[in-house]
């Protein structure tokens, strides 16, 4: 912080402690709050499955320039001129377009910052508008933000951060006992079993459209997948291939019905998966569905038939 802020900041401080009869300072670190705030979360998530769908993009856009240029190398010493001059202009239309969809994608003010504002400015401006609230029903005249300036000392009661949280979570209530006419689900991230799964994301892409697809039923009830992921951290699974009792026991944590879990690998656009469906009341899976997709293109159709078998295969939700 320059120094003219920080007299600035430390006049406003003065101004209120001699005042302080009469007016009342609080503070938050937004930080803190981006970081609990479920809709935060999801909104971080969700920025990161867009971000593996433009890499995904960007590296089928790649694959075919590169394809056209081992093409004109195998085939430059038997082709004619005119079909070197053809060849090569096939090469350079395919390099425009990668080099235009990098740029359109990772430039400042292309498609992952406007992605990123579309996401978390609505965040920005429900966090403030909840400061505003609180504030005014507390009878702060000022909120200082600690992640912005540093609170060298304040008094008990003046640390607003935990009550905005609060607030803000008040719609993402924990799943508790489900109620008898739903059923909960949640989904354990897929594993991905090689480099080229984990480069691509692929795990990430088919664990959200498992969550969309069994979202869409009727009577049904998601355990957010941050809570998902927090209780993996919690008990030292993050990252790794977790068995149907591993995921039995973060299922039951969440008070959840059912979890789906599985892996996915992927060679060259090839990609191969599995998920299994446990009924966490039971103790026990019921069944696992594979499949595959040619391109990446393909994964919703495949995913959707396989999480299809998966429901038919419990309790109608």
């Amino acid at each position: 912080m320059s120094l003219r802020w920080l007299a600035v900041g430390l006049g406003i401080a003065m101004v209120m402690t001699l005042a302080a009869k009469e007016y009342k300072v609080g503070y938050i670190d937004s930080e803190e709050i981006i970081s609990k705030y479920e809709a935060a979360k999801e909104a971080k998530q969700e920025l990161e499955e867009e971000i593996g769908k433009f890499r995904a993009q960007a590296e089928s856009l790649r694959a075919d320039y590169e394809k056209a240029l081992k093409e004109y190398e195998s085939q430059e010493l038997t082709l004619s001129e005119e079909g070197k001059r053809a060849k090569m202009a096939e090469v350079d239309q395919r390099k425009r377009r990668y080099d235009s969809y990098l740029d359109q994608v990772y430039r400042e003010g292309g498609k992952i910052d406007q992605k990123n504002e579309e996401l978390i400015a609505p965040i920005g401006k429900k966090i403030n508008e909840m400061v505003s609230k609180l504030a005014a029903e507390e009878g702060f005249v000022l909120v200082l933000d600690a992640s912005k300036a540093e609170i060298v000392y304040a008094q008990t009661g003046l640390d607003i951060t935990g009550l905005v949280i609060d607030e803000l979570n008040r719609e993402f209530t924990p799943v508790g006992p489900v109620a008898a006419e739903k059923l909960a689900y949640a989904v354990i991230p897929i594993f991905e079993t090689n480099d080229e799964a984990r480069q691509d994301r692929i795990g990430s892409q088919i664990r959200q459209l498992v969550y969309d697809l069994v979202r869409a039923q009727s009577k049904v009830e998601m355990v957010a997948n941050p809570k998902v992921d927090e209780q993996i951290r919690d008990r030292g699974l993050e990252g790794r291939q977790m068995g149907e009792h591993e995921a039995l026991d973060v299922a039951t944590m969440l008070n959840a019905d059912y979890a789906i879990l599985g892996e996915c690998s992927k060679q060259d656009r090839r990609i191969e998966f599995s998920l299994t469906i446990v009924d966490v009341r039971l103790n026990t899976s019921v069944t696992t569905e594979t499949g595959e997709a040619a391109r990446v293109e393909d994964l919703r159709e495949q995913v959707g038939r396989a999480v299809q078998v998966l429901l038919t295969s419990v309790e109608k939700p």
